[in-house]
């Protein structure tokens, strides 16, 4: 994006008041006969108390004013809820009604779309109120060019954390420095030594090495991947896939290398959990997450506390620094005029400076409108953090690098077409699928005292990679889904 916040001019106050006089308001919504708002959301933990908090506050002021009470109500995981969305937009028997207001994903957001059930959000936001956003983050939301289907709650994007502890005592025996660490190439490398140094420490046992890698989302490294590398794998422009052999290739041997001879390693639901575990020193996770990232291990039923890191997403050799930009943003359903008006209302309440900066600190993403990172409170909120307990640390650390990354970096979300979200899917599950496939083959090889050339070369990487792209291509024939390969 290469390009930095600014706050919001006085020039935009003063349309954004010129027009509220000049204009008298037209509202569907009676004070006097509240109408209801169904709120469905993937949020859990303190996320979830977070939204729910801020909805009370809602309800007991603007809504009480204007005559909106909005219910939130928790659907699981992401997963579960774009499921119960999609019930209740196709009428599936005893699928739930149609919530009024739930958390979207483009991807999904494109298939509710298509059955006639979201409302334009351009019919309830001014241009000069649309102004207020973040340019890029509104963008994720807008389709066909014009029609505004999301609006932004909170953004996030990816980072490279670190066991601090860890990587400090491994670096100093290993005459290495942070630098290693921000390309791909580099990442591989300083897990192949962590490694073969933590085998070393055990000379009793032969292949028992740690890993020091492991990523969160395998379906963001495989697209920042190509985008780094100058492919959209996901090329929703022309809705299509590219599969471009030659990235795709140092993609995949990388994660599959790594993952196979265990310099990589995905052990626990979330990268955290592996942390904590002492299964792993580092991880690229989402910007929202560094609340999770612990503040000690497990160590011989012992808890030692660790310190921690957090870098810029690692870059491919000779490629851009794209990172991801992500988030899901809230879409309104077609209903009646005045639910789609309350829904509005809430979000435009929700998503302003105040409400937005305050639930956007206490969960770990990004504010989305421009005037929020000028705000005093937000500043202030910082310095809270920076002076706080050991997570809220981690958290204010994770502010200082993603929003250097977001405003100073190339940040990238792929634009989606029809399909695309299964896209995501294939190649999270087809990847994961071959390294665990490669991991089980290289251990079984490592117990019959194989060296890391024979297994490397047993493993067959280029005949791997093909099996990958045979799958890859083998699922999206199967879905329809337009591809090519160059």
């Amino acid at each position: 994006m290469k390009r930095k916040i600014k706050l919001a001019g006085l020039v935009l106050s003063i349309l954004l008041l010129l027009t509220a006089c000049s204009t008298a308001e037209k509202t569907a919504l009676d004070p006097k006969n509240p109408v209801s708002i169904t709120l469905w959301h993937y949020y859990v933990g303190d996320n979830k108390i977070a939204l729910e908090t801020a909805v009370d506050a809602f309800n007991k002021s603007v809504g009480s004013e204007k005559g909106v009470v909005v219910n939130a109500m928790a659907k699981g995981s992401v997963t579960e809820l774009e499921k119960a969305v999609t019930d209740a937009a196709k009428g599936v028997v005893n699928a739930e009604p149609m919530p009024e207001l739930f958390s979207c994903y483009p991807d999904k957001a494109l298939d509710i779309d298509e059955l006639g059930k979201l409302c334009d959000l351009n019919d309830y936001f001014s241009e000069a109120e649309q102004a207020l956003y973040v340019e890029e983050f509104l963008n994720d939301g807008q389709f066909d060019g014009e029609r505004l289907l999301i609006l932004p709650i909170v953004k996030s994007t990816e980072l490279l954390y670190v066991n601090e502890t860890a990587w400090n005592e491994f670096a100093a025996a290993n005459g290495l420095d942070a630098t290693k660490l921000s390309t791909w190439e580099g990442v591989y490398a300083a897990a192949q030594a962590y490694y073969k140094w933590t085998d070393a420490q055990t000379p009793e046992t032969s292949g028992d090495g740690k890993s020091l890698m492991g990523v969160d989302s395998v379906a963001n490294y495989v697209i920042i991947g190509n985008k780094q590398l100058g492919v959209e794998v996901i090329d929703g422009q022309n809705q299509q896939v590219v599969l471009n052999r030659a990235v795709m290739k140092k993609i995949f041997d990388t994660y599959y290398g790594g993952i196979s001879l265990g310099y990589f390693n995905a052990v626990g639901k979330f990268r955290s959990d592996d942390i904590k575990a002492g299964d792993l020193a580092a991880y690229v996770g989402s910007s929202s997450g560094a609340a999770y990232f612990p503040t000690w291990i497990e160590k011989d039923n012992t808890q030692l506390p660790i310190d921690f890191w957090a870098l810029s997403y690692p870059v491919f050799e000779g490629g851009s620094p794209y990172a991801i930009q992500q988030g899901a943003g809230m879409s309104v359903a077609n209903s009646t005029p005045e639910k789609q008006e309350g829904a509005a209302v809430f979000l435009k309440w929700f998503t302003a400076e105040a409400q937005n900066i305050e639930f956007a600190m206490t969960t770990g993403y990004l504010p989305v409108q421009t005037g929020a990172y000028e705000n005093a409170e937000f500043k202030a909120s910082l310095e809270d953090l920076r002076a706080g307990e050991a997570a809220e640390k981690n958290v204010a650390a994770v502010y200082d690098i993603a929003l250097n990354q977001i405003m100073e970096r190339d940040t990238y979300a792929s634009l989606p077409f029809k399909g695309s979200y299964e896209v995501r899917s294939t190649l999270e599950k087809s990847l994961t699928a071959m390294g665990q496939s490669g991991r089980q083959n290289a251990t079984a090889l490592k117990e019959q005292g194989r060296s890391e050339a024979e297994i490397l070369a047993s493993l067959e990487l280029n005949a791997r990679f093909e099996e990958w792209l045979t799958a890859i291509r083998s699922q999206l024939d199967k879905s329809g889904i337009p591809y090519i390969e160059n």
